[in-house]
């Protein structure tokens, strides 16, 4: 069965995944502070909005305008689909998330691609814990799914795994941001469970030479894609934004 694929608007990352994300996965991108995390989402929705699909923003922590000042670096036209109403850009309250509303506001809208910026915000205020039924066999099955770190709590992994299944669910294909904390051994998100739930992770991560620091990407995970496990430099430019380099 052939797998329809979404483009990723990222200049040589398409190349790295048969063409594309699966449509309807559900993608983790994480990494440390300053690696290009917002870039990358919106440069995911701007270029599926130049062809024609419609995308949403959800930030949880930045007002619009502070949204709207990344893509301006780049030169990119961004206000033209917002105008046009292929691409919306909300930043609603944290402390008043709740699934099913972004659920009802994915699916009334119609969106094809969907970011969630960022799962680390939304772990961070456990009123959204109120939407989750915390039964022995949804933690049974969750447990078979994503091995419990010490330090995740079954609140957390119960809570990802409802924000996950609930995207999946919807007829997008979704990128949730997250926080990778620099040296901290074990997983490649905050929560430590996320890469486990999801379909894909990508991760973003400075590196260091010497004196001088270079960021890079890299594809850990990837269901139903024969997809590249190097590590791949990216580097920023006006016009484009974010590009993968090719050795």
């Amino acid at each position: 069965m052939k797998i329809e694929r979404i483009k990723t608007g990222v200049n040589g990352l398409d190349e790295l995944l048969q063409g594309g994300f699966p449509k309807g996965y559900c993608i983790l991108i994480s990494g440390a502070p300053g690696t290009g995390k917002t870039i990358f989402g919106l440069q995911y929705l701007y270029n599926g909005a130049r062809n024609g699909e419609k995308g949403l923003y959800l930030a949880f922590n930045e007002e619009v305008g502070d949204v709207l000042l990344q893509p301006s670096v780049f030169g990119w036209d961004i206000y033209k689909y917002i105008e046009s109403g292929k691409l919306n850009i909300m930043c609603p309250d944290i402390k008043e998330f709740n699934i099913k509303s972004m659920v009802n506001e994915i699916r009334d809208g119609g969106y094809d691609r969907v970011v969630l910026d960022s799962l680390s915000m939304i772990l961070a205020y456990p009123i959204a814990i109120e939407d989750i039924d915390i039964s022995f066999t949804l933690k049974d099955r969750l447990d078979r799914l994503a091995p419990s770190p010490i330090h995740s709590s079954v609140a957390t992994r119960l809570l990802v795994d409802k924000v996950v299944s609930s995207l999946r669910k919807l007829d997008c294909t979704s990128l949730i941001i997250s926080e990778m904390v620099e040296a901290q051994g074990g997983g490649v998100s905050r929560d430590t469970v996320s890469e486990f739930l999801v379909d894909g992770v990508v991760t973003l991560q400075y590196v260091m030479v010497g004196i001088e620091s270079n960021r890079n990407l890299m594809i850990r995970k990837m269901r139903a894609t024969a997809h590249s496990e190097n590590i791949h430099p990216i580097e920023f430019k006006e016009g484009t934004g974010m590009n993968v380099l090719m050795p």
